[in-house]
């Protein structure tokens, strides 16, 4: 019996972009340990539930690095189809997490309306401005594998939606 592609997009080459990806876990995670660093000497909740963002980044970023490495594998006689989809079951797992942050940041928000606090705020442009360049180079790898990658496209939506967020962040703070 012939197995056939039947994937839309063109094979995965398995020597590209696990280098960066695995370099963009490591970059959002010491993010991550820098924010929440920074959110307490400061006082900044923002700065920590920023850190959980980043960390759901790097969260998102391993499930893209593994949903590529299921879909290189070929085609075989219990699935014709191959195993490419596994990308679109990380996208939708790494959608899903942007949502829940999202609204568990809405709900932070809300109570810091409710009840403002002092913050120091050079503490958090200094720590907002390193995000913002982590943030951007994290991007740059994502946004280097994206153009037919449904996963890795959900997560440089993530990372510039995150650098947009720290330009606020920056402005906000002064």
């Amino acid at each position: 019996m012939s197995l056939h592609n039947h994937h839309s997009q063109p094979l995965i080459d398995p020597r590209k972009g696990d280098k960066r990806v695995a370099f963009a876990v490591v970059i959002n995670l010491g993010l991550t340990l820098a924010q929440v660093v920074g959110g307490v000497l400061s006082g900044s909740l923002a700065l920590i539930a920023d850190a959980l963002h980043n960390f759901s980044d790097a969260i998102a970023l391993i499930i893209a690095f593994f949903a590529r490495k299921i879909a290189r594998r070929p085609a075989n006689s219990n699935m014709t189809f191959g195993y490419g989809r596994a990308e679109l079951v990380a996208a939708l797992i790494n959608y899903t997490s942007l949502i829940m942050v999202g609204l568990y940041l809405i709900f932070e928000a809300s109570l810091r309306f409710i009840e403002p606090q002092d913050v120091e705020g050079w503490t958090v442009v200094i720590v907002a401005g390193i995000a913002l360049v982590v943030d951007l180079l994290g991007g740059g790898v994502p946004c280097a594998m994206s153009k037919s990658r449904l996963s890795s496209r959900a997560v440089l939506v993530d990372n510039l939606g995150g650098a947009g967020g720290y330009v606020g962040v920056i402005v906000a703070g002064d």
